[in-house]
């Protein structure tokens, strides 16, 4: 049995507006096509993700734009769920963050991100009975492969949708579906915790106890003051001498990169254990770092598995919280940094930790949205456009709010075991993009995607046993010789 509810969501396309309001009140003037829009609708400048969302915009059918490019996540939900509290707790979630009702308005120059009011969030309701076993959690792993292939129009507001499938009374998975443009991983972290907060406050009649937040417009505008600190110009200096001669490693293909890709992705899940994770994690600690950093350092062998070589320049997805008054605001915060390591010099495993170790340092404390990176260092992109060659992006995420925390029903687990093949997933407009995940027991769960058109099935899975081979090894035999490490796995 299935119910939805919510709202039926606004068409799409809509007319603009010639004034423009910008984050400070003022008025600019932008290209209109024709009619009106609502007073209540407040418009201000993008953010710098957006900025780069907007430079790659390929329509309303693919790219950044289009409805496929979601993020998906998926929980078990101990006892019952009241369904009412819910729907409230999701709409709560869509009043106190304003990002998930905003639309970026691409027909209008320059581009502007227009706050809507809130409307209902969709919520679907399923019983899908199971008695209690394997099968469930088998199952709970197909409900995240649907939720990851269903479309959110970027056009319409809000840009979340929920989904609710009861094993029996006392048994269910939630899942949200947030498109990317409104969303990333930090953020996703915190709609959870701030979900669980309203349900429970609905629940019990008592206000939800969180911290204030900022809007993700004080983040876009903040970011444009910060470019006018007085150290930027130092900062844009360090990188633009820091990659000098650098080119961003690209993976190389199966087949020529298509112009425009017509299919969606695929993706292939990996987990390592905790076991390896936890010698990772000890060795991470004696530079003072954590496992995060042995996964990087792995992700340079690998490329030297991959590509052969010892200067490596990774395109690397960072969670954009520099400061931590944005801790709690949801929106596209998340930046990209290149974190360039020398092999050449290293003999061990230990020494390519500790050379990575002092890149991620730097480049943490130099971190600026990565369009000034490109506009100092243009040629540091090339190998991107190479007809034979993919740009490649490195995300290792480590895990915000503990699921202690999460006091939705009887509790909230994450889905993250993926045995389950996932032939169709969310879109990503270009390339191959490796997420890390680093989960509270310890494990690391990887996902890596990646288009069919470009690469193979085999292809990607022999990258990634790869990359389970040199981490564990580097986790265990910290002083072998890592090029033993790198030339030891069998699989490419």
């Amino acid at each position: 049995m299935e119910h939805v509810q919510g709202r039926t969501p606004l068409p799409a396309g809509h007319a603009e507006d010639d004034a423009a309001e910008n984050a400070d009140g003022r008025t600019g003037r932008a290209v209109d096509t024709g009619a009106a829009r609502p007073s209540e609708w407040t418009r201000v400048p993008l953010s710098f993700p957006q900025e780069l969302w907007h430079s790659g915009d390929q329509g309303d059918r693919s790219g950044f734009f289009g409805a496929g490019f979601t993020m998906a996540d998926a929980w078990r939900v101990d006892g019952s769920v009241d369904v009412a509290a819910l729907q409230g707790a999701l709409d709560d979630l869509v009043e106190r963050h304003e990002v998930l009702r905003t639309v970026v308005v691409r027909d209008v120059r320059p581009p502007l991100q227009e706050v809507r009011p809130a409307r209902p969030v969709p919520l679907r309701v399923r019983d899908v009975p199971l008695p209690p076993g394997p099968g469930r959690d088998r199952r709970a792993e197909e409900l995240l492969a649907e939720a990851e292939q269903l479309p959110v129009d970027p056009r319409a507001v809000p840009l979340l949708a929920a989904g609710l499938d009861r094993f029996d009374g006392q048994d269910a998975v939630l899942t949200l579906v947030t498109h990317h443009t409104a969303c990333d991983e930090w953020s996703v972290q915190v709609m959870i915790r701030d979900l669980a907060a309203f349900y429970t406050g609905r629940t019990s009649g008592r206000p939800a106890a969180l911290p204030p937040v900022r809007q993700y417009r004080e983040f876009a505008r903040w970011q444009r003051e910060e470019g006018e600190r007085p150290d930027a110009a130092q900062v844009r200096a360090y990188w633009k001498d820091r990659m000098r001669g650098a080119g961003i490693f690209a993976a190389p293909t199966d087949r020529p990169v298509p112009g425009t890709r017509a299919a969606p992705c695929s993706a292939h899940h990996f987990t390592v254990d905790a076991e390896v994770m936890a010698a990772a994690g000890a060795l991470a600690g004696e530079l003072g770092g954590g496992p995060e950093v042995v996964a990087q350092a792995a992700f340079n062998l690998l490329i030297h598995h991959v590509a052969g070589t010892t200067d490596q320049a990774v395109d690397t997805l960072t969670s954009g919280r520099t400061d931590p008054r944005f801790d709690d605001t949801v929106g596209a915060v998340m930046n990209f940094l290149v974190f360039r390591t020398d092999l050449a010099a290293c003999h061990t495993f230990r020494d390519v930790l500790r050379a990575t170790h002092e890149t991620c340092r730097e480049a943490y404390a130099h971190e600026m949205p990565i369009k000034h990176i490109e506009y100092e260092v243009p040629e540091l992109m090339a190998p991107n456009e190479e007809p034979m060659r993919t740009n490649c992006i490195l995300g290792v995420f480590p895990a915000v709010h503990d699921e202690a925390e999460l006091p939705l029903a009887g509790g909230l687990r994450k889905v993250r075991t993926r045995t389950v093949p996932t032939p169709v997933g969310s879109w990503i407009p270009h390339g191959v993009a490796w997420a890390l995940h680093l989960a509270p027991n310890g494990a690391l769960h990887g996902c890596v995607q990646y288009n069919r058109e470009e690469l193979d099935d085999a292809t990607v899975a022999g990258w990634a046993g790869a990359y389970q081979d040199l981490l564990a090894e580097g986790a265990r035999q910290p002083d072998a010789p890592w090029r033993s490490l790198a030339g030891a796995s069998g699989r490419t």
